[in-house]
């Protein structure tokens, strides 16, 4: 929505320059103009007042455009959209490792905040442009990845090593700065992230190697906050690890001739359609199994578990939806609804912690 109102500002923008959507290179034809825009001092400005020359601000204009552009291309090649699955249950773990931690400032959380928050983006960043820069060759043949930044051209290959070396700095030096704990793990981390790129190359559980991998925000929220590594937090993070494999599993159907065509390794390829369905519902079992159990853990209320069976009939509907879909159907609401889901449960958690907080006052509740 952002890009779309920035895209028509600079559109309308742009045109309002001599207002026909061409430039002005007559002084006559300037004159006119001002003319009838002599009420408007923001026209005048943008006129410029050199015959034969654009104005000097369609190249601030033509810059923005570009530059906006350029930003939508590596949003896209990341799927930045889609740190919806995974920023909610950091957000959960936040809160859980706020409440039990005592002696920070407001600047100390802002800060923590800021840096665990930046330190996420960078390391899902490096991993998506590492995957799609190892999947480059794949994805060109692929009928349905053809049209991706990388194999399209959009952005060349270079471009994108460079954004991922400067993605890993980043994620490096944010958590260099968060405690000595997240440093010494931050290596080991990304390798596991970028090491998911090649798992398809030779087993079949590279879904579950996915949902691990993105599953490890709450648990690293968790250290970043408490510099300690406990039950709770990995009661989360498997809970999102099977909720995202189960997904990818569902989004891997599309993919099943080619996969098998190419020699990659997948659920669908390995066991079919059918058997990938029922796969995809014992993993996200699984997920609301390990989610019940790390409500339990931290001792959250029946508010909490209202929405967590909110979110199983969600996946059970997702479900639904995939059975009654053709071999290579894959609907855009997909993505929509998985996000929902980890959206819910960080509400219903948020709504939990300030029911028994503010309304019953159960501070002993909350340790």
């Amino acid at each position: 929505m952002l890009f779309r109102f920035l895209d028509d500002f600079l559109e309308k923008r742009t045109n309002r320059l001599c207002g026909y959507g061409t430039f002005c290179r007559d002084y006559d034809h300037k004159r006119i103009l001002l003319k009838r825009r002599k009420k408007s001092s923001l026209f005048k400005l943008s006129l410029g007042f050199y015959v034969g020359k654009e104005p000097w601000n369609f190249k601030i204009l033509s810059l923005m455009n570009t530059s906006l552009t350029s930003l939508k291309q590596y949003g896209s090649l990341i799927k930045f959209s889609h740190t919806l699955f995974a920023l909610p249950f950091a957000g959960i773990a936040f809160i859980l490792a706020f409440l039990k931690t005592h002696g920070k400032s407001v600047l100390d959380w802002t800060i923590l905040s800021i840096l665990i928050l930046f330190s996420m983006i960078f390391a899902r960043s490096a991993a998506m442009g590492f995957n799609r820069i190892v999947d480059t060759g794949i994805d060109a043949q692929n009928e349905r990845t053809q049209k991706r930044e990388i194999p399209a051209g959009k952005i060349s290959k270079r471009s994108a090593v460079l954004f991922v070396v400067l993605s890993s700095l980043g994620f490096f030096i944010a958590s260099w700065f968060i405690n000595p704990m997240t440093w010494r793990l931050s290596f080991p981390t990304l390798m596991i992230l970028l090491g998911y790129s090649f798992s398809k190359r030779f087993t079949w559980l590279c879904h579950f190697i996915l949902g691990f991998s993105i599953g490890l925000a709450p648990l690293a929220t968790w250290v970043a906050i408490r510099e300690e590594i406990v039950l709770e937090p990995i009661l989360w993070t498997i809970g999102l690890a099977f909720n995202l494999a189960g997904f990818d599993i569902l989004y891997a159907l599309q993919d099943q001739d080619f996969d098998r065509k190419e020699g990659l390794y997948s659920i669908p390829a390995k066991f079919g359609r059918k058997n990938s369905l029922s796969i995809a519902i014992v993993s996200h079992v699984f997920c609301i199994c390990f989610l019940f159990a790390a409500g339990i853990v931290s001792n959250l209320g029946p508010i909490f578990l209202i929405f967590l069976t909110v979110t199983g009939y969600l996946l059970f509907q997702e479900h639904k939806i995939a059975r009654a879909c053709g071999e290579d159907l894959f609907p855009a609401k997909f993505y929509r609804f998985h996000s929902y889901i980890s959206l819910i449960l960080f509400t219903g958690l948020l709504s939990d912690r300030i029911f028994y907080l503010a309304i019953l006052g159960d501070n002993a509740y909350l340790r």
